[in-house]
C-alpha cells in the first residue's frame, strides 16, 4: 500500500528537482503585462493575463514520470488528482471533492480529500475520516489570513520583474480542438531553460533580501550555485509547454508540460516528466457534500503509526502509541499549532510530527 523506503530514498530528490521545473511553468497563470507580437503570443497574453474569474468547475491533474536505465524501478510513476471544486467566498476555504490515484513500483495508493468549507474529510481505504473541529478552525484562520495578506500586498511575478511568458520560445497555434465540449485554440511552445533559470535567480535574490515578507529569507541563497545551474542546463534535453485556450473567452481549459532529462552521471539514463491540468464545466454549479458517515481522523493516524512502526522494526505492542488507537484530539491540536508556527519553514514543520507519537 505504501511506497517502499528504498524507492523514496533513492528517487525523491531527483523527482522533486524535476517537479520544481514543471510547477514553475504553471506559474504562467499568474502573470501577463506587456503586449505580445504574433497571434500565438497574443493568445497566451490573453489567456494568462487580465481577469478570468473561475469560481467552480472540475479539475483533472495527471502526472507521469518514466525512468530508463534503472533496473530497480518497475514501470512508470503515475498520479491523478481529479474532482469538482467551488468557491465559498473570498476568505472561506473552497469546497472540493478530490480523489488521488497513484501508482509506482507496482504499488497503488487511492485516497481523497473532501471540503464543505466548514468541514474537511480524508478518504482512505474506503472509509472517510473527519478532521477535528479545532484543527479545521485553525486551517480556516490560516487560509483567511493568507487571503487577506495577498489582497493587501498583491505580490505577483510581474511586481517582481518576472515574466514567465519570456520562458517560452517559438510559440505557434497548432489548431482548434475541443476540450470538455468547449472549442479551444491549441498553442504549443518550447521552454527556454536559460531564461527560466535567469528568473529563478531574480526570485531567489528578492526572497533572500527579505523583499517578499510572506516568504522566509534566512536560508535562501541569493542565486542558483553555478555548478547546479550548469548541471540543470546540461541535463534538460527538451521541454515543451502546450496551452488550450477557450476561443470565445480566452480562459485556460488545459495545459501540458513535457520535460526530458538526461542526468550527467548517466544514472538513470533518462527521465521523462509529463504533467497536464484540465479544467472543465467552468463556473457551473458543483454538488459537493459531506459523506454520510465518517470516523475520527485519529483512527487513520493510528493506522499509519502502526505501519510506520512495523516498517522501522518497532513492536507497536508495548508502550508508546502502538496500542493506543492513534493520536488524541489534544495531540492533533498541538500538531496544528506547531505547523502554524513553523509557517514556510519545512525543517521546523517536519519536527511537528513527533507530537503525534508522544
Amino acid at each position: 500500500m505504501l511506497f517502499t523506503h528504498r524507492f523514496v530514498q533513492h528517487r525523491a530528490r531527483a523527482i522533486v528537482a524535476l517537479l520544481v521545473l514543471a510547477l514553475a511553468a504553471l506559474a504562467l497563470a499568474a502573470c501577463g503585462s506587456s503586449s505580445g507580437s504574433g497571434n500565438a503570443e497574443t493568445l497566451l497574453r490573453q489567456t494568462f493575463g487580465g481577469s478570468h474569474r473561475i469560481k467552480s468547475g472540475k479539475a483533472n491533474i495527471q502526472l507521469r514520470v518514466d525512468v530508463t536505465g534503472d533496473a530497480s524501478l518497475q514501470g512508470p510513476i503515475e498520479a491523478t488528482i481529479a474532482g469538482p471544486f467551488q468557491s465559498a467566498g473570498s476568505e472561506q476555504l473552497p469546497k472540493f471533492d478530490l480523489s488521488l490515484d497513484a501508482n509506482a513500483q507496482g504499488q497503488s495508493i487511492r485516497a481523497g480529500l473532501i471540503s464543505t468549507s466548514d468541514q474537511l474529510f480524508v478518504a482512505f481505504g474506503g472509509t472517510d475520516y473527519a478532521v477535528p473541529a479545532q484543527v479545521m478552525q485553525r486551517l480556516q484562520q490560516t487560509y483567511r489570513r493568507a487571503q487577506q495578506q495577498h489582497a493587501a500586498k498583491h505580490t505577483s511575478l510581474a511586481t517582481l520583474g518576472i515574466d514567465p511568458l519570456g520562458w517560452l520560445k517559438d510559440p505557434t497555434v497548432v489548431g482548434t480542438e475541443s476540450v470538455g465540449g468547449v472549442q479551444t485554440d491549441h498553442i504549443s511552445a518550447k521552454v527556454n531553460v536559460n531564461a527560466l533559470l535567469d528568473d529563478v535567480d531574480k526570485l531567489l535574490a528578492r526572497v533572500s533580501s527579505g523583499a517578499i515578507p510572506t516568504l522566509p529569507s534566512g536560508r535562501v541563497p541569493s542565486r542558483l550555485p553555478a555548478s547546479a545551474r550548469a548541471q540543470i542546463e546540461q541535463a534538460v534535453k527538451s521541454a515543451t509547454f502546450d496551452v488550450w485556450s477557450g476561443k470565445s473567452d480566452h480562459t485556460l481549459r488545459r495545459l501540458a508540460f513535457a520535460l526530458n532529462v538526461e542526468p550527467p552521471n548517466g544514472k538513470p539514463r533518462s527521465v521523462t516528466v509529463n504533467l497536464s491540468v484540465e479544467l472543465t464545466e467552468l463556473n457551473q454549479p458543483q454538488t459537493i457534500a459531506a459523506p454520510a458517515t465518517s470516523r475520527p481522523l485519529s483512527e487513520l493516524l493510528g493506522q499509519f503509526q502502526g505501519l510506520l512502526g512495523g516498517a522501522l522494526g518497532g513492536s507497536g505492542g508495548s508502550g508508546g502509541t502502538g496500542s493506543s488507537g492513534g493520536a488524541s484530539s489534544a495531540q492533533l491540536n498541538a500538531y496544528a499549532k506547531c505547523v502554524q508556527r513553523a509557517g514556510s519553514n519545512v525543517t521546523e514543520a517536519q519536527k511537528c510530527a513527533s507530537l503525534l507519537t508522544r
